[in-house]
């Protein structure tokens, strides 16, 4: 093994090594002089993708990558001990917790990713009032507040450790039952950080996976998305092969420039070249029904857009009212995440397990319509 590299677009990725030798440093000039094959291993987030790359690079030690940028010796995460440790970054493999990292740019993205799911201190000496980081939920709790016990502390630290080596699902039970307890004591006020934390973790990880998993199964991308669209077609009773589905969400400020959205999956896999804006025409006013209703019924009217298997709309009851075409539809609540689907008898709502691929997969249409509408949405209200 020559090299071992993480790209979000592999195409790009391999295009820029066969190039004319002339345009080639002499390292990856060597490097390309010796390639005899090439394989990939896909993962869903940027975070599994780093954690895998040095996972790997340790495991193989492949003479391109031991050999950095500039001769520089690679980074690693090493944990403190003192009575309220914290993360730091050198050259010293001896104890990490993490690493070999290429880039001490990469490290810090890491730490400041999971910075978020479990705050940490960072403070270099002691204060006598929390910081700026303690104000915005990145260090919790501070180790500068006299109430603060070390064990409590050390919990986040102990949870830090686990991420870094890819324990993503053990964190998250972790921090699911600690914030069902935080209810039950009636600590609403934790309870919601918590619930923050768990919905940060969601965004930079779908489904969290453990890097080793990529490497027993190279596939296991395709295959869960396979598992997402399998699962998907029992829950909603589906009776034909579902492909293409697609997701509607409108952004607008009390009706004022309105926009909406449409995501697209095909085949389990986010499709964002399939993509579409569209900006409302027919109501300036307050209304997401109306507004949804514009949208599907232009939508519907595009001969030249491929037909989907099944509509989703952000939503419930009220959205799929406006539902008066043959194509399978659902509404889903964002709040409870419930499954809306209209049948003969009425309304039918199905609640599934946060964990469920198919339900996974619809969060992440409905959270990928969210943020395509309001990036249009924002662009209008520059206008107004």
């Amino acid at each position: 093994m020559l090299y071992i590299g993480k790209a979000k677009s592999l195409r790009i990725r391999v295009k820029s090594y066969f190039q004319p030798p002339v345009k080639l440093l002499p390292k990856t000039a060597a490097l390309v002089a010796q390639i005899a094959s090439i394989e990939h291993i896909e993962v869903y987030s940027e975070i599994e993708a780093l954690l895998l790359e040095s996972k790997l690079i340790k495991k193989f030690k492949p003479p391109f990558n031991v050999v950095a940028k500039d001769d520089r010796l690679p980074y690693y995460i090493h944990i403190t001990v003192e009575k309220f440790p914290k993360p730091i970054i050198n050259h010293e493999p001896q104890g990490a917790i993490a690493g070999p990292f290429l880039s001490g740019f990469i490290t810090k993205k890491i730490l400041r990713q999971l910075r978020r799911i479990v705050p940490f201190c960072t403070a270099t000496r002691k204060v006598s009032r929390g910081c700026l980081y303690s104000h915005l939920g990145l260090c919790h709790p501070c180790p500068n507040d006299p109430q603060t016990q070390p064990l409590a502390y050390r919990k986040n630290i102990s949870r830090l450790k686990r991420l870094l080596t890819g324990q993503f699902p053990a964190v998250k039970r972790s921090l699911v039952r600690h914030m069902h307890e935080a209810v039950k004591a009636e600590d609403f006020e934790t309870a919601a950080r918590i619930r923050d934390n768990l919905r940060h973790m969601d965004w930079i990880l779908v489904q969290p996976v453990q890097p080793e998993e990529y490497l027993v199964n190279p596939n296991l991308v395709a295959d869960k998305q396979q598992e997402a669209i399998t699962a998907l077609q029992e829950i909603l009773q589906l009776k034909t092969p579902l492909s293409r589905i697609e997701m509607f969400d409108v952004a607008n400020l009390s009706g004022a420039a309105a926009t909406a959205a449409m995501t697209v999956a095909i085949d389990g896999e986010i499709d964002s070249k399939n993509y579409r804006h569209f900006t409302i025409k027919t109501k300036s006013t307050p209304d997401d029904v109306a507004m949804l209703q514009e949208v599907l019924t232009r939508r519907l009217q595009r001969q030249d857009w491929t037909k989907p298997d099944l509509i989703v709309l952000d939503g419930g009851k009220s959205q799929l009212s406006i539902v008066n075409w043959p194509i399978p539809t659902v509404g889903l609540a964002k709040r409870e995440e419930i499954i809306t689907l209209p049948t003969t008898e009425g309304f039918k709502e199905i609640k599934l397990d946060r964990r469920h691929p198919g339900l996974q997969l619809l969060q992440r249409l409905r959270d990928e319509a969210h943020r395509f509408s309001r990036r249009l949405h924002h662009k209008h209200r520059q206008l107004l």
